[in-house]
């Protein structure tokens, strides 16, 4: 069985590592043969690590056309396979002629996102258009499969998942100990927005708790009043640098394109086996369940409390890290699904 992806990213996206690239060695196991061609490369990434301004725009508009004619030509190269999974879409900002054509030469096309992408400006308006060419379409969570199957014949929720073989804690007895506690926040610059959330939360811990705030991302976010260590993302240390967290953030506001996310982060801080403190918001509420395996908070005094509790209480941090990693194993974990992902790829692939 051949499979060829078309990718939002490469490997260094989020989305794209998570929900394409670290399931393919099991599908070469499983004897799927799988390619992947991005539109977004590598220097993409260099450009989001330039501060927003003139220059990266400047950078992306030229940046663009290349990326809009290698997809072309991958397109020529795809030949003959069981199905094409595209992640988002072929060509943004362009109508889905593209797809039609492919839809018309009788590919199997697999519609993948894990984004509330239609509620976008430029990309919205074709996502019916392109649910309807689709054989299939996989979401991240039941909020999107639930706008999906207003135009879709056939919708598969596959979460976000992690690798509990490689992402581990520290040890057994991870967030216990003396000494300041860091909070941890990973994510990509341009959602630097949700930090503002709880900035005067974390000014008041800060000065109260003496706690450290740890940011993984491209570049350091601007909080007036907070005190923040940055470690630069990258694809080898991300790992140590969670894991040198003891509670993970995920704060969100309460509207559509929020309750579109697959909640990433909060299972990357689960995975490491920290609690995550996080808005009652979208998927969130399904992943946590408040007091046993992380907690939720609403209101800046609920983020305050939260975080003080944990900030005080190591052996609560250790007891509810435990169970968060327990909840990545038994509901989130890539082992678990992808023998999954193999048989629903088989089953629209052989069907009619």
């Amino acid at each position: 069985m051949k499979v060829v992806y078309f990718s939002k990213y490469s490997e260094l996206g989020p989305n794209s590592r998570y929900r394409i690239y670290q399931f393919l060695p099991y599908l070469a196991a499983a004897g799927i043969a799988c390619q992947v061609r991005p539109f977004w490369g590598t220097a993409y990434f260099k450009l989001l690590a330039v501060q927003s301004g003139p220059l990266r725009f400047v950078a992306k508009v030229a940046y663009t056309p290349i990326r809009l004619f290698r997809r072309v030509l991958d397109l020529f190269r795809i030949g003959r396979v069981d199905l094409i999974v595209i992640q988002d879409q072929l060509f943004p900002y362009f109508l889905p002629i593209i797809e039609r054509l492919l839809a018309w030469l009788q590919y199997k096309i697999v519609l993948e996102f894990d984004d509330a992408i239609y509620l976008t400006r430029f990309h919205g308006g074709k996502m019916p258009a392109l649910l309807q060419l689709a054989s299939a379409a996989i979401v991240g969570n039941e909020t999107l499969a639930c706008y999906a199957r207003a135009h879709a014949s056939r919708v598969s929720v596959v979460p976000t998942v992690i690798d509990t073989e490689r992402v581990r804690p520290v040890d057994p007895g991870v967030g216990v100990g003396a000494g300041a506690v860091t909070i941890g926040w990973i994510g990509l610059s341009y959602n630097f927005s949700y930090l503002n959330l709880i900035q005067g939360v974390l000014q008041e811990l800060q000065q109260s708790h003496g706690v450290r705030f740890r940011v993984i991302s491209s570049y350091a976010p601007r909080l007036a009043g907070v005190d923040v260590e940055f470690r630069h993302w990258s694809l080898e240390g991300e790992l140590a640098d969670l894991q040198g967290c003891q509670i993970g953030v995920m704060p969100l506001p309460d509207n559509g394109w929020a309750r579109g996310k697959c909640g990433l982060k909060l299972l990357q801080y689960m995975a490491v086996g920290i609690p995550a403190v996080a808005s009652p918001v979208g998927v969130n509420v399904e992943i946590i369940r408040d007091e046993e395996n992380g907690l939720l908070a609403a209101s800046e005094k609920e983020w305050y409390d939260r975080l003080a509790l944990l900030c005080e209480n190591s052996e609560l941090r250790a007891q509810m890290g435990q169970a968060a990693r327990r909840t990545v194993e038994e509901r989130y974990s890539l082992q678990g699904w992808a023998p999954r992902l193999v048989a629903l790829y088989r089953e629209v692939a052989v069907k009619d």
